[in-house]
């Protein structure tokens, strides 16, 4: 019966109302599935987030790699910078920039950047 439509509709997983189902076996439930992100989006996420502090862009190969382990991500970034900004100050705005942005955006926990000044530009 393969694309015959039916008028039922599965039921939604629900938590219990208070005081329903209180012992040990309670617990709420969630509307279930599963979503993955997997690592190229998370790359081309950071590699944009680059791009939105002021004296940096995202460098044209390989800008970001990250290595993803359940809900920690690992991050390196090749990035440009340009000159004469100090690019200690600019790398660390990157880092700051791009963690919070992956993690607002992905919902995952950004344990580390390294980041590589792969040229100045002027």
């Amino acid at each position: 019966m393969v694309g015959v439509r039916s008028d039922t509709v599965p039921r939604q997983r629900v938590a219990a109302p208070p005081g329903e189902g209180a012992g040990r076996h309670a617990r709420t439930r969630d509307p279930g599935g599963r979503t993955d992100i997997p690592g190229a989006v998370i790359e081309k996420t950071a590699a944009r987030a680059v791009g939105e502090v002021p004296g940096a862009r995202a460098a044209r190969s390989r800008a970001a790699r990250a290595r993803v382990s359940g809900e920690v991500v690992l991050l390196r970034l090749r990035i440009e910078v340009d000159y004469p900004r100090p690019t200690r100050q600019v790398a660390q705005a990157v880092r700051e920039h791009v963690k919070n942005r992956l993690e607002w955006i992905t919902g995952k926990q950004v344990h580390h950047i390294d980041i590589e000044i792969a040229e100045l530009v002027r």
